[in-house]
């Protein structure tokens, strides 16, 4: 018990903390903790004691600035833990009754002639006139949506990939120091621009481009995945270059020593050494690409039934995000609940993706520490 004491004190005040120290971050905890549980019970009494931690906290910074400092950096990194297990928790548990009341029929065919039918095969055991969403008779089956999430995502991972290597080959490798402070900042910024414009510019201009030159009559699953994939370029080039510029560059200089062009070098040292640090940025990607939902809301409909033929990528239905965000403002609370059971399938896809992401690039660096 004395060891967790000593443990604490050290992570909140440091090894040599001071009595005044302890009561200036006791002071400040204490406001804090009161703060949160004001909030919790009696929100109106909220903002008075929010001034008082401010006030104690900043009394305190004044003397000992590196204990509330650490007391500071603790707060957040607890309080953002906190937020996503809350997160996490409203979101599960808000599905719950939805996956209770349907259980696999969610992600199932709709029955017809009382058999229900998987995912898979749909080519083959595809019932036409089945009813995949409608509130009013009940029907809920995400599989569409699936489907259309897989498509866009497929088709943006075409776009965003080779583009966002050969960006990252070219920033990280071939361009200039003068040049590089300009394109990589330039990529950078396609990250700030918010999504719903890139949505109105693929509806805008893309669609009118593929209507005139593919004799399409609508928006499409083309658009969106170009245009998510457009908006997953700045996360696949600035890890790739990332990894690209982790190579050791005495790899680089041992290849052009032996004879190797800047290709030959690129192609079979800097590749394959930044190979999980390349691939784990492609996941990122495709991580923000199967979460986009304003961009592809805004440039496709919210069909419910499944492309004809299947693999049409010029054909248009609604992806589980852009569902969720064009349902919600009118749906019912068991509609409500199903919306949930589709966010937490985005949030375990992307969460998963992100630990896999993480763990190459721990992979990654674990080799190229072993070849230093």
């Amino acid at each position: 018990m004395d060891d967790v004491r000593v443990t604490a004190r050290e992570t909140i005040l440091g090894g040599d903390a001071t009595e005044g120290s302890l009561l200036a971050v006791g002071a400040s905890a204490v406001t804090l903790v009161a703060l949160l549980l004001v909030f919790l019970f009696r929100p109106v009494f909220a903002l008075p004691v929010f001034g008082a931690f401010v006030f104690v906290t900043a009394i305190g910074w004044t003397t000992y600035q590196a204990e509330i400092a650490r007391l500071l950096t603790l707060l957040a990194t607890v309080l953002t833990v906190l937020t996503v297990a809350f997160i996490t928790i409203f979101l599960f548990s808000s599905a719950l009754p939805a996956f209770l009341e349907h259980g696999f029929g969610l992600v199932l065919i709709p029955e017809k002639n009382g058999q229900a039918r998987w995912f898979f095969w749909l080519e083959a055991v595809l019932p036409s006139d089945s009813t995949f969403w409608n509130p009013l008779s009940g029907a809920y089956s995400l599989i569409p949506m699936i489907w259309g999430t897989v498509l866009v995502t497929i088709i943006a991972g075409a776009v965003a990939g080779p583009l966002g290597i050969f960006g990252a080959l070219f920033i990280a490798e071939v361009a200039s120091d003068g040049l590089r402070e300009v394109v990589k900042p330039g990529v950078e910024i396609l990250a700030g621009i918010p999504s719903i414009v890139y949505g109105f510019i693929g509806f805008q201009v893309l669609n009118s481009f593929i209507q005139v030159n593919f004799l399409d009559d609508g928006a499409s699953f083309l658009i969106a995945g170009l245009v998510v994939g457009v908006m997953a370029l700045p996360t696949v080039v600035s890890v790739g270059e990332d990894a690209l510029s982790s190579v050791p560059s005495a790899m680089g200089d041992g290849s052009v020593a032996m004879g190797a062009t800047e290709w030959q070098t690129m192609k079979s040292i800097s590749i394959p050494a930044a190979f999980s640090g390349i691939s784990a940025g492609i996941i990122l990607g495709l991580g923000r690409a199967i979460g986009e939902t304003m961009a592809v809301a805004a440039i496709m409909a919210s069909g419910t039934t499944f492309a004809d033929p299947l693999f049409d990528i010029f054909d248009a239905n609604a992806t589980l995000t852009s569902l969720i965000a064009t349902q919600y403002g009118s749906a019912s609370e068991s509609t409500i609940d199903v919306l949930f059971v589709a966010g937490v399938m985005l949030f375990v896809i992307v969460a998963g993706m992100s630990i896999v992401s993480q763990y190459i690039e721990q992979q990654m660096e674990a080799k190229l520490k072993g070849q230093q």
